[in-house]
């Protein structure tokens, strides 16, 4: 990575959400702060308030006297990450369901980015699909034009992305680019009820993907995940 001076730090906590939804960064792994104070060109203060900034949205873990580790999400956990996403996206979709009724809502860009997915899902090119569909959920609530409801959501998808990471069962056949199709058809439906039916099933779906009885083992290295 180009060694750039940082002094703010949600560039530490955009470099450590992107390194997760890349699935570089993989749960269990110990970040420190003197090295990623010299990766990322910045103070260790910086780094320090970026981790507390992640600590706070759970994404990572610092208990007293110990290391700052990735968050390892458990069964119960996983399911209330997907709650609040459920509380969160119904809301997202309530919005641009009335946007889209008065003709306020350009989906093209979302229209675009289910064309990549199938494309990604053709070519079996699983990393880059899993980041396209995490992509497809925060752009939808962008398209709200409520940053509260980015900020209450963005946390939520690299969590939604560690667990995938640990629970993931590749015999499940789950594909998320044909339900975000479906999803984008009843916001053009003009539908509410519809559109919360779809929002919905995907998400219990993503749940239903997962093997709880799998163990991920945890990675503790550390070494240039972020270039």
């Amino acid at each position: 990575m180009t060694t750039t001076l940082h002094t703010n730090p949600d560039k530490v906590v955009d470099l450590v959400l992107e390194a997760i939804l890349k699935k570089r960064l993989k749960p269990g792994v110990k970040l420190s702060e003197i090295s990623l104070q010299e990766e990322f060109g910045c103070s260790r203060a910086v780094v320090r308030q970026g981790f507390d900034k992640l600590v706070d949205s759970g994404v990572l873990i610092h208990k007293k006297n110990q290391s700052v580790r990735v968050a390892y999400p458990t069964k119960k956990e996983t399911k209330q990450i997907y709650e609040a996403r459920k509380a969160i996206e119904n809301g997202v979709i309530m919005i641009l369901v009335e946007k889209h009724r008065n003709n306020e809502l350009d989906l093209s860009i979302i229209d675009s980015l289910v064309i990549k997915e199938q494309h990604l899902h053709e070519n079996s090119e699983h990393a880059k699909l899993t980041r396209l569909s995490c992509d497809f959920h925060l752009t939808l609530a962008e398209l709200c034009d409520n940053k509260f409801l980015v900020d209450s959501l963005k946390p939520l998808i690299p969590l939604s992305a560690l667990a995938a990471s640990v629970y993931a069962d590749t015999e499940s056949n789950f594909c998320s680019f044909s339900e975000h199709y479906e999803l984008i058809e009843a916001i053009k439906s003009n539908d509410l009820i519809k559109a919360f039916k779809a929002i919905n099933t995907h998400l219990d779906r993503c749940v239903e993907s997962l093997n709880f009885n799998s163990k991920a083992i945890k990675n503790n290295s550390y070494s240039h995940i972020f270039n």
